[in-house]
């Protein structure tokens, strides 16, 4: 690839924020932004804060269940604390919220003595789990829009179609390794014979056969808890749900529980678009889903500030706990224990 279009793919991300934000606060004036923000009673906040610390904190109930299963007790709020340095990276990078995982792999190892295999395993079986979730959602959400005559004809087909591509890699992924197959071990196994001479490569295929093993044989070993790790990923997107809700109200807008999963839906897409922490992309996108339904945009923008100060919150947070963890980190051993 020439090196020019290298550096414009990778200022892309950059150079469509100014012109997203710039679509987004044209359609709305400052007036009305503030209007509906102003409101927001202190009660009012402090009801909003509450319920997004409660679903921070319930997001770490998967990985804290999976890992318990396995016979490693980590306290639930220090495996938060964990999360949210993870998220902190992830959010303040561009790219869908990925980026942060590494640090769910080594803190469990390097501060409770988790082997790495059994830490990579588990924070693998809660990403499938929270992927199928995700992406099931997404495709709700999408038949819900299409349903509502939001988007229609070419486009609403193309948008399920990509829905349903998405849904089906990690639930494609889930069934092959619970069959036995090993498919991400092959792939880098393949990668190492084509390159000898880099050593890392062996090791890498090495950790990641046994972690697929793990993962694969996780649900037949430990079936009561795979089944409470799926029930929480469900409530989850309840209090989610609950959530939007609650910060609608309190801007003046009440919705049906499908305008509610659309707006939320438009989130998600956002947040796969690569700007950092969805910057644009957000304001942009919620904008126009308010617009399709008939909303104020204002409000679309009072909550996308509501959203944005609470991800800078918590990815602030993450990142204190990313400084109190870090002399701590050693990466030299991803194996750890076997």
């Amino acid at each position: 690839m020439p090196p020019f279009l290298r550096f414009f793919l990778r200022a892309l991300p950059w150079l469509l924020i100014p012109v997203l934000l710039w679509w987004a606060l044209k359609e709305v004036p400052f007036g009305e932004i503030a209007l509906t923000l102003g409101q927001l009673t202190f009660g009012q906040i402090l009801a909003i804060a509450g319920a997004n610390t409660f679903l921070m904190l319930a997001l770490s109930a998967r990985w804290w269940l999976i890992l318990r299963a396995q016979g490693y007790r980590i306290p639930y709020l220090t495996l938060a604390a964990y999360r949210l340095a993870a998220f902190s990276v992830a959010y303040f990078t561009p790219g869908p919220h990925v980026g942060g995982e590494p640090w769910q792999v080594f803190l469990p190892q390097q501060r409770h003595g988790v082997p790495g295999t059994v830490a990579l395993a588990s924070l693998g079986m809660d990403k499938l789990l929270d992927l199928l979730a995700n992406f099931t959602f997404l495709v709700l959400g999408v038949f819900i829009v299409l349903n509502g005559g939001l988007i229609g004809g070419g486009q609403g087909a193309a948008i399920v179609l990509m829905s349903l591509v998405l849904l089906a890699a990690p639930l494609g992924y889930l069934i092959w390794i619970w069959r036995g197959g090993t498919p991400l071990t092959g792939w880098v196994a393949r990668l190492a014979a084509r390159r000898p001479r880099v050593g890392w490569l062996t090791s890498t295929a090495r950790v990641a056969r046994e972690a697929e093993g793990q993962v694969g044989t996780f649900g037949r070993r430990h079936p009561r808890a795979f089944f409470l790790a799926v029930i929480f990923s469900g409530l989850v997107w309840v209090g989610l749900v609950a959530e939007f809700w609650l910060a609608l109200r309190f801007l003046g807008t009440t919705l049906t529980l499908a305008q509610v999963i659309t707006v939320i839906t438009a989130a998600r897409i956002a947040n796969l678009f690569p700007t950092p922490g969805a910057l644009g992309t957000l304001e942009a996108g919620q904008v126009l889903v308010m617009e399709a339904l008939g909303v104020n945009p204002a409000v679309g923008v009072g909550l996308s500030l509501i959203i944005r100060a609470r991800d800078v919150a918590f990815g602030g947070l993450g990142l204190f706990f990313a400084g109190v963890f870090s002399p701590r980190l050693d990466i030299s051993n991803l194996e750890g224990e076997r």
